[in-house]
């Protein structure tokens, strides 16, 4: 750990309050800048959702544009990790930031000389994502550099409440650019928002010191880079607890990975553009409350129950989403199953920090990252293929289920996918009652309580 670390570590402890107040604001800045950052990628994973679906009109091209914008991301974000750990986090933002801007160039280009191709947009999204994966790591590592453990459930309400703005703000202007311009206007909107975030996060670098971990040149150096990424996978081998819970999360991304990619061409199927950024948007306010809801008052200690709470009421959410074709239903049970996501992603986000020491969070954090982001990865991989060649053809009018599936969930356009959306649904009950019966989750909430009353003891 280097001296400025360690000061700043120190500080914290002993509950200085002027330090304390400082180092919230600069999280509040690095928070206003994610934020920013949000809304452009939100406009733009929108967009290009919509403008590949009406280009091919085959969920699959959908599948392979997410799964492009997706992979590259997960599979280095334990890299990322090891970096946060070891140079200066604000520097890594920064840099994550500003190279990200590349791949949405080139698809700038790409798009004004009518060269994008489903695999030109799959390459130049997947380079843009290969630069963000480095600010994940360092962005969730610096708030536990800043903030105390008692303020972590409030900050990860705000981290929360951005991502709400992503999905509330976002589907709503990218429906209604693409209606009136195309996806070129999108991704421009998002190319611009990244000099605000820069320019927030170079704000953060003049008024808070840094907290470099390691390096040869550097006191407190820990290692080599891939001595300190076996170092992230030895502590998640030993960590039962923690391990236990990320297996877990990735049956829950796997879940999840099927409404990313699903819902789109389902409602395209119905409706059009700005009705599905309507719909999207307004069900986004139910994660916009939720966020607030966990800002202002916390959730307690009770993770645990939180945790299977909320997947339990997005299962079933889920579920009731699959067997409705009406449009404005689906909008209805897609805003309950947003509202379940706050409280989902602050439990996991609280328990997991809890049980990591704040020297390795960014090494960890990289590697869970990982571990827990496969499952988006096959279900971006299958979905697609699954929707187009199996439950859509089933559920046809001469399909071999539309006289018993079909006698419940309807046939037709879409019907295949809302089948796929029960099935999901169900899947996510079952991991809640899982979780509530797990005894190492249990082991990590009695640890977070431990130290949020340490914590309290000390004012």
């Amino acid at each position: 750990m280097s001296t400025a670390e360690n000061v700043l570590t120190e500080d914290v402890a002993a509950g200085d309050p002027r330090e304390q107040r400082r180092n919230y604001r600069a999280f509040l800045i690095i928070w206003a800048s994610q934020l920013v950052a949000r809304l452009g990628n939100g406009l733009t994973a929108f967009g290009l959702g919509v403008h590949v679906y009406q280009e091919t009109g085959t969920t699959s091209s959908v599948a392979a544009v997410t799964m492009a914008a997706f992979l590259p991301g997960v599979l280095l974000t334990p890299f990322a990790g090891v970096l946060a750990d070891r140079f200066d986090r604000r520097l890594l933002m920064i840099l994550g930031d500003t190279f990200s801007a590349v791949g949405l160039v080139l698809l700038l280009v790409a798009l004004s000389t009518d060269v994008a191709s489903v695999p030109v947009i799959c390459l130049c999204v997947g380079l843009s994502s290969v630069f963000t994966s480095v600010m994940d790591p360092a962005y969730r590592a610096t708030i536990g550099d800043l903030l105390t453990p008692e303020q972590y459930a409030r900050a990860g309400g705000l981290v929360q409440l951005a991502g709400a703005a992503q999905y509330l703000i976002s589907p709503a202007v990218a429906g209604v650019l693409m209606a009136a311009w195309d996806i070129g206007v999108v991704v421009m909107i998002d190319v611009a928002t990244m000099a605000v975030t820069v320019g927030c996060m170079l704000l953060v670098w003049r008024t808070i010191r840094g907290t470099t971990r390691g390096g040869s040149a550097q006191e407190g150096a820990t290692g080599s880079f891939w001595s300190e990424f076996r170092f992230g996978v030895t502590f998640m081998a030993r960590n039962r607890a923690v391990t236990v819970m990320m297996l877990l999360i990735t049956l829950v991304t796997f879940c999840m990975g099927f409404l990313v990619t699903l819902q789109t061409p389902m409602v395209l199927d119905l409706s059009d553009e700005e009705t599905l950024g309507t719909i999207r948007s307004v069900a986004a306010v139910g994660m916009l409350v939720a966020s607030i809801v966990i800002s202002a008052a916390g959730l307690g200690t009770r993770h645990r129950a939180y945790l299977a709470a909320g997947l339990a009421g997005g299962g079933v959410a889920v579920l009731a989403m699959g067997t409705t074709p009406n449009v404005w239903a689906i909008g209805v049970f897609t805003f309950l199953f947003f509202a379940t996501l706050p409280v989902l992603n602050t439990s996991v986000e609280v328990l997991v920090r809890a049980a990591i020491p704040n020297e390795t969070q960014g090494r960890v954090f990289g590697l869970m990252g990982l571990l827990s982001q496969l499952g988006y990865i096959v279900a971006y991989g299958i979905s697609g293929l699954l929707a187009d060649h199996v439950f859509n053809p089933l559920l046809t009018a001469d399909g071999a289920l539309a006289e018993t599936a079909g006698q419940w969930v309807g046939v037709g356009a879409s019907r295949g996918i809302g089948l796929m959306f029960i099935l999901v649904g169900l899947m996510l009950v079952a991991i809640a009652v899982v979780v509530y019966r797990a005894r190492s989750i249990r082991t990590i909430e009695q640890e977070y309580a431990r130290q949020a009353a340490a914590e309290a003891n000390k004012k």
